[in-house]
């Protein structure tokens, strides 16, 4: 003892534990300030982030707020939790970032490869290192055989539709279709997409808390071994998996003995199943595709029912002419922009060139895609649905990196090709049969709220379907 009495013993070993957990959380405050950036002052536990912790604001919203405080700052620094994080501005710079310096940014830093998640584990948008590489081979050999004949299937999905109509349940209900057509053929009579899609959209208060535990401390994810769906792998979904297009598919590539081949290689020796794989692709075709998709078809509908003019244009134009439809889709994914920001994780110190700033290793680089999406020094009137912003002539002279919706470089989103076909065919099935106007009940702004890592609209969107005395 250092003192004869035991309470006061109790009390100097309690004051230094105190001071070590103050210490260890507070370790990085200092961080920005030592560099002289700009940053957002942090707090104890929380950091920058007690934002979003207190449900004070979205992580996108206070990222856009950043953004704005500070309009002639190329970087803006944040603490996460207690580990600094860097909010990157200059289109230059995010270009050298995610493009051509890749090699020291490949990592999405966001550490749930060994989650006993099934819908996480081997799943493409968590994946890092050689899994990611070879998940990623055998997704595109995937995307490269699916058919995507649409016109059949939404001709059928469409009839009937006439007055005021809840968007998200008719678009939900022809992706259904579709998704079952791309994966099973047709033939998910278990209702494997429908009942997925049902789970992951599941907003409960324990579902948006463990959204937060796997975007700030995903350590804690993978201790307590939280999953996104309570019953993963059940008789009826391996039934269903079973004779799948992609079960198929990853057979034939032979992708699950080349992913425990790695496993082998990394020291770990739990092996993956073919079903667990396939169940992980099912649900990054229903996180990273289907849910985008309905968010972006739903928004782009909304603002041309706002705007009768461009919707009769699009309405008017040759089959063959689908120019004018892709500005529209382009005008859509800035405004409404399916993820609001992208992440990376700097894997060894990487000074930035031409640039005096050094990002130390395991740094958080955030790109905050919305706000540079609605930045008035790339887009004029940013706030507005005007396609024609797109233009050859209007857009030749804006930074390329000043529009990420899929995000650049060897991570840019491998289904683009596949969302954006859909997209086009959802949307003009619907305008050659339909006349869409607004709502009593049609909100002023879409209400949107941040999903795990991507945005979603939070409410139901009404819109008036009337046929057209043509079809």
């Amino acid at each position: 003892m250092f003192f004869e009495s035991f309470l006061l013993n109790l009390a100097v070993l309690a004051a230094l534990i105190v001071a070590l957990i103050f210490d260890y959380v507070t370790k990085f405050f200092s961080y920005w300030y030592i560099r002289h950036v700009p940053y957002k002052s942090p707090i104890p536990f929380f950091g920058s982030d007690y934002h979003r912790v207190l449900n004070l604001k979205s992580q996108s919203e206070e990222v856009n707020q950043l953004y704005s405080k500070y309009p002639n700052e190329n970087f803006v620094g944040t603490i996460k939790s207690r580990i600094p994080e860097l909010i990157v501005k200059d289109p230059d710079v995010i270009k050298k970032l995610l493009s051509a310096d890749f090699s020291n940014f490949h990592c999405r830093g966001i550490e749930l490869d060994k989650s006993r998640d099934v819908c996480i584990r081997n799943n493409l948008f968590y994946a890092e290192g050689e899994k990611w590489t070879l998940l990623r081979e055998g997704l595109e050999s995937l995307l490269n055989n699916i058919d995507c004949e649409l016109e059949v299937r939404l001709h059928d999905c469409l009839s009937g539709t006439n007055g005021n109509v809840n968007v998200q349940q008719l678009l939900s209900e022809v992706l259904d279709t579709l998704f079952k057509d791309f994966l099973f053929e047709g033939m998910d009579d278990g209702l494997l997409i429908t009942n997925t899609r049902k789970s992951i959209q599941n907003r409960t208060y324990m579902e948006k808390f463990k959204s937060y535990l796997k975007e700030i401390f995903p350590s804690l994810y993978v201790l307590f071994r939280l999953v996104t769906i309570p019953e993963q792998l059940t008789a009826r979904t391996k039934e269903t998996l079973s004779r799948s297009k992609l079960l198929m598919q990853i057979r034939k590539i032979g992708l699950t003995e080349q992913i425990n081949d790695n496993c082998r290689k990394g020291d770990n020796s739990r092996k993956v199943s073919e079903m667990e794989i396939a169940y992980s692709m099912v649900c990054l075709f229903i996180t990273e595709g289907y849910i985008p998709c309905l968010n972006l078809i739903t928004s782009l509908l909304f603002e041309l029912a706002r705007s009768p003019q461009t919707q009769e244009t699009l309405r008017n134009c040759p089959i063959s002419d689908v120019d004018y439809l892709d500005l529209s889709i382009k005008e859509a994914l800035r405004l409404h922009c399916p993820y609001s920001t992208i992440t990376r994780k700097c894997v060894k110190s990487y000074q930035i060139p031409d640039n005096g700033m050094v990002i130390d290793k395991k740094i958080t680089v955030t790109v905050p895609i919305e706000a540079i999406h609605k930045d008035p020094k790339h887009y004029k009137e940013p706030h507005m649905f005007n396609p024609v912003r797109f233009l050859e002539n209007e857009d030749v002279s804006r930074h390329p990196f000043a529009f990420l919706p899929f995000g650049a470089g060897p991570r840019k989103c491998i289904g683009e090709h596949l969302a954006m076909k859909i997209i086009r065919k959802v949307t003009m099935a619907i305008l050659k049969k339909y006349k869409i106007e607004v709502t009593e009940t049609t909100p002023q702004k879409l209400p949107v709220t941040d999903h795990n890592f991507m945005k979603i609209i939070k409410t139901e969107i009404w819109l008036k379907f009337t046929p057209l005395q043509s079809t």
